[in-house]
């Protein structure tokens, strides 16, 4: 393809408890889950829970709240997230003309801030009450505490569960509340724990009404509790962001009851004798979209970093430089589960863009429908550590994390696992599924990042030179915005293309593009075509960089993942990698891909590995390039490489290829069929090189051409 050649076209509950969830019901009683299941002693000891449950194990009632929705009352402001608001100005002070006014793309509903340095310190995170003889003790774990004094935390009891009779001002807390008859605070904690403990006698009465409420030291309510599984984040991806009282960060209902002074609202009504008689109940298993939190066992400190933790490349003040905000263990995700399946649901990964967060993209109604409920496909959108992640370093575990907590807690299917992403996510989901594509069905790309600004097309004219030459003369000016032209922190990921030889994609972008410009979709079109690997490349000259999470019309390319299944063991592996972008304080380790593993780079740079295995015979899929173009939801252009049929392989003890920089690997000798007999082997090494089968063979290879057998 000399350059882009389009055509001249005109435009024109129980039942789902039973069949995917791990446990709902009552007692000890759970569904069939999963084996790789996290959650050993549900609802006892989670280490990851739905966001706003409240459960019984042994006579303790425990609830566990949403994670980083600590912002207090609404006060009728339409603004961004802190983390958003704050790395904009900082990046104004500092006269870089990539920031402007402050996003959107990741509003709070709450509207209180922290002193300085006191960020996410009433932040609760659980719970617990419980009765040992006469005496009722309450612990509430915060997400936050730097000091004993930070926080103070208020249990209201309705002992005769009835709201006409008590109630009031919740002193010294600044909020109120209908019914309560009993009011405990507590505002000293252990700042290394996290925790406050309360205790007091055991109110009268057998059926109570409970709240709960954390607040700064000075009394402005950040937090409650009780507020159920159904919490609002209803900024809805974009057009639900530009309203007041509608946020990212599922506290919408919070926030206006914070801004009215009365949280009756919020609240759980138990029976003491549940208590004492040691009852244990699990929560109801939710479906649609809601939030759920893991225990990660890497931080990065405690709580929030308003300015962010610099990426490798540091704090450059670049747009978008990586940095990452959500330091501590507990980490919050989106998900939507789909409320009627015909079978398991396969998982798509929904990346976020720069300076959005996990109920972004994921949170629109059109989204939900197309990619969730007709792909039959759980949603999980991951937060990243925050809004400028890219999904590399503690990133990307995130990422991993995720994923690995909806495996173990929901029935899936494996095979049909998605890596999907917006702008900045775009990005992610090319180097997800380019660095593990064995885990990957497939790929959806919006408009994402390529890994430079640089990245231009090939137009084989002197038209080239051009380019390069105006390229170059920009460069003082792309430098403004950051390691985003190039990061140690990252890959340039158009260069790991050919590692998508087994996973098909879509990819759509946009001609009047004012963040991701088209030369970089043009350029990524190109490699597609070079490398010869399955995609679907969509143009849409019209539309800008936010066009399609306005329109919330994702059909053309649901339906062009409708039938993505997962290869386990191809005979032809081609895998880049390059362990400059290995994380190993994270476990990220990028040196495995289909039956090849343990990959190691002779000189620590970049390296590849192409290798053919016929032993176990099969087929040769064959694809048929095209072009094509369309009216949805806007006039697009489109290329494509799609499958069209295989032909047959007969089944030989062979194994050829080719290796660049790469000194050691391991070789899956039964997923290739090669575990016994004679194996012949021709691979081209551009230097000495030992690759190990795991029957215990070995093929030392020189530079240059080896052929010879074991």
């Amino acid at each position: 393809m000399p350059f882009l050649n389009f055509p001249r076209k005109s435009f024109a509950l129980a039942a789902v408890c039973s069949v995917f969830l791990l446990a709902c019901g009552s007692e000890d009683r759970s569904a069939p889950r999963s084996p790789a299941a996290n959650v050993t002693n549900a609802p006892c000891d989670r280490s990851s829970w739905v966001a706003g449950s409240t459960e019984y194990c042994q006579g303790t009632l425990i609830y566990r709240d949403y994670v980083y929705d600590d912002f207090g009352a609404d006060a009728g402001l339409i603004a961004g997230g802190p983390t958003v608001l704050n790395v904009t100005t900082r990046l104004g002070q500092r006269g870089n003309p990539f920031a402007t006014t402050p996003s959107l793309l990741a509003p709070s509903a709450g509207d209180v801030t922290y002193p300085a340095g006191l960020t996410n310190t009433a932040d609760l995170v659980k719970l617990s009450l419980s009765v040992s003889g006469n005496e009722l003790l309450a612990e509430f774990e915060l997400n936050t505490l730097f000091n004993a004094n930070d926080a103070i935390v208020a249990l209201a009891i309705d002992t005769d569960n009835n709201a006409a009779t008590g109630g009031g001002a919740w002193t010294p807390l600044q909020v109120s509340s209908r019914g309560w008859d009993v009011l405990k605070t507590v505002a000293v904690g252990d700042p290394v724990s996290n925790r406050l403990q309360l205790r007091m006698p055991v109110p009268a009465g057998s059926v109570w009404r409970v709240q709960a409420a954390v607040s700064q030291a000075n009394g402005k309510v950040m937090n409650v509790a009780f507020r159920g599984m159904d919490e609002q984040a209803g900024a809805d991806g974009l057009q639900g962001q530009l309203l007041p009282n509608k946020g990212n960060y599922w506290e919408d209902k919070q926030a206006a009851a914070l801004a009215s002074g009365d949280i009756s609202q919020f609240g759980e009504t138990l029976r003491v004798a549940d208590l004492r008689n040691g009852l244990t109940k699990v929560a109801p298993a939710p479906v649609g979209f809601h939030q759920r939190v893991y225990t990660s066992k890497y931080v990065l400190g405690e709580g929030v970093e308003l300015a962010g933790v610099a990426g490798r490349d540091g704090d450059t003040g670049g747009f978008c430089s990586q940095s990452f905000n959500y330091l501590g263990k507990y980490q919050p995700y989106g998900i939507y589960l789909p409320k009627a399946q015909a079978a398991k649901p396969g998982i798509q990964v929904v990346m976020h863009g720069c300076e959005a967060n996990h109920a972004s993209q994921i949170n629109q109604l059109g989204f939900q429908q197309q990619m969730g409920e007709d792909r039959n496909r759980i949603l999980v959108a991951p937060l990243g550590r925050g809004p400028y992640g890219f999904y590399a370093g503690i990133s990307e575990r995130d990422v991993l994390d995720v994923i690995a907590d909806a495996e173990a807690t929901y029935v899936t299917d494996p095979e049909r696992m998605i890596a999907s992403g917006y702008s900045m996510g775009g990005f992610g989901a090319m180097h997800l599924a380019t660095n593990y594509p064995d885990r990957f069905a497939g790929m959806v790309n919006w408009v994402g990042f390529t890994g430079s600004l640089r990245n231009i097309p090939n137009t084989n004219t002197p038209l080239d030179a051009v380019l390069t030459t105006l390229t170059d003369a920009l460069k003082p000016v792309l430098d403004v915005a950051g390691p985003i032209n190039g990061s140690i922190a990252y890959e340039n990921v158009i260069h790991y293309i050919g590692n998508l030889r087994h996973v098909p994609s879509a990819n759509l972008y946009s001609g009047a593009d004012e963040l991701v410009q088209v030369n970089q979709a043009i350029a990524l079109a190109q490699t597609l075509d070079r490398t010869g690997v399955p995609y679907r490349f969509y143009l849409h000259p019209v539309s800008e960089h936010l066009t399609f999470m306005v329109l919330d019309n994702w059909q053309k390319e649901s339906e062009a993942s409708a039938d993505w299944v997962r290869v386990k063991n191809p005979r032809r592996v081609t895998y880049r990698f390059d362990p400059r972008f290995d994380y190993p304080e994270y476990a990220v380790k990028h040196d495995r891909a289909y039956w090849l593993s343990q990959l190691v780079s002779r000189d620590g740079l970049e390296a590849e590995v192409e290798l053919v295995a016929n032993g176990c015979g099969g087929h040769e899929v064959t694809y048929t390039a095209g072009q094509d173009a369309g009216p949805s939801p806007l006039p697009w252009v489109g290329l494509n490489r799609v499958k069209t049929g295989q032909e047959p392989v007969a089944a030989a003890s062979t194994l050829s290829g080719s290796l660049r920089n790469v000194a050691t690997g391991l070789i899956e000798a039964s997923a290739v069929c090669l575990g016994s007999g004679t194996l012949s082997y021709d691979i081209i090494s551009d230097g000495a090189a030992q690759l190990r089968l795991s029957s215990g063979k070995v093929i030392r290879l020189i530079a240059g051409r080896n052929q010879g057998s074991l």
